[in-house]
């Protein structure tokens, strides 16, 4: 059925409300229509998001198909979305360190799944330029192209305690640019480089300070790659992930190797967690939800492990999943209820033909009154 929706920002500084049609699916709940809205919106970064009918929440686990709501109906989306909101979620990322502002937009939508570009527009930041946005809010201090949360004034500091100007020198020094290639393994065929450009804007800022592991989620993220299983090697060595890259030797200039270890158990894996939150998906909405998780279109994951880009394909040579009337389920999971078929509208052939020749043998083979009595009695006794 086709649904109307009303997308609302509860902030009442936000620009008028925007109006949106979808269609819902049997198989379809609450949680599953708000992640999706949340998606085409934009606003699956904001939170409280909820989905009413009628002046009221609809719960998260209801089936749209068995609820009230009938096609053409009218529901509305409400989620709180502010400057306040952005602004402490970017705090958030930021902590205590300072990051170019390249560098925060990555680490925002490799936590919320949303580019930080987008959330701005969805507030009503024409631009959409984070530097603006930044450089409008008290909250943050920039100098050149690194960003860092303005700390409140402290009391004067004692004799030989370093200065602000001293602290922000470390901070200027903690930041390195390296190059970085990633290096893609798949079982049973060669390794592929993706090499990067030399050139500096094309290089990835990172803080010494930070782990190994930070900076391998830093660049999974640039580089979209939802692969868990990856190792970041200095030369021959694999770094390990709990060192600083201090510690592990990675000075400015580095030119490092991103080794990911891809394969189609570990692409199943991570479908089979989806799954197992929704019980059951279309084919492509579970490729929508599989983006919206891991940041990284599942067709381009398919073309990474050397596989045709159609996700029913690879779930259909996978013994994991089922797929029954369109819907993604798990093989040995819970299946999508399916209503019984109605027997009071339809009647077998078979029962028309033995009543009809019942007739025949009981002298009344023109009365079509007697036929039916007879089909209702039989149907009585069983």
């Amino acid at each position: 059925m086709k649904l109307q929706v009303i997308v609302s920002n509860l902030n009442k500084t936000a620009t008028k409300n925007a109006a949106i049609e979808v269609t819902v699916g049997a198989a379809d709940t609450t949680l599953s229509l708000l992640e999706r809205l949340s998606s085409v919106t934009n606003t699956l970064c904001f939170p409280d998001q909820k989905l009413r009918f009628n002046g009221k929440s609809l719960p998260e686990d209801l089936r749209l198909s068995s609820s009230d709501i009938k096609d053409g109906d009218t529901v509305e989306l409400t989620f709180e979305a502010s400057d306040d909101t952005l602004v402490k979620q970017l705090s958030d990322l930021l902590g205590d360190k300072a990051l170019s502002i390249e560098e925060l937009g990555l680490l925002y939508i490799h936590r919320h799944l949303v580019p930080v570009t987008d959330a701005l527009k969805a507030l009503g930041h024409a631009t959409g330029k984070l530097q603006h946005f930044l450089a409008d809010q008290k909250h943050f201090s920039i100098e050149g192209n690194l960003v860092k949360v303005q700390q409140a004034p402290n009391r004067p500091a004692s004799p030989g305690s370093p200065s602000q100007k001293g602290r922000f020198t470390c901070i200027l020094q903690s930041l390195i640019a390296v190059s970085v290639h990633i290096e893609i393994h798949v079982p049973g065929k060669a390794p592929k480089r993706q090499l990067c450009d030399e050139d500096d804007e094309d290089q990835l800022r990172l803080d010494t300070s930070g782990s190994v592991a930070q900076a391998k989620e830093i660049i999974a993220a640039y580089n979209q790659i939802p692969f868990p299983d990856c190792d970041l090697m200095l030369g021959d060595e694999i770094l390990e992930s709990e060192l600083s890259l201090y510690d592990a030797g990675i000075s400015d200039g580095a030119n490092l190797v991103m080794v990911v270890h891809a394969s189609q158990n570990s692409l199943a894996s991570q479908l089979e967690a989806l799954l197992l939150e929704r019980v059951g998906l279309s084919p492509n909405e579970l490729s929508l939800h599989y983006c919206q998780r891991f940041g990284t279109p599942v067709s381009k994951v398919l073309r990474t492990l050397g596989l045709p880009s159609n996700l029913k394909h690879f779930l259909e040579g996978q013994p994991e999943f089922s797929i029954a009337g369109g819907c993604v389920t798990l093989a040995h999971g819970p299946k999508v209820a399916t209503p019984p078929p109605r027997q009071d509208k339809v009647l077998d052939k078979t029962y028309i033909q033995y009543y009809t020749e019942k007739g025949v043998k009981g002298e009344c083979n023109n009365d079509a009154h007697l036929i039916a009595e007879l089909i209702a009695d039989d149907m009585m006794m069983q």
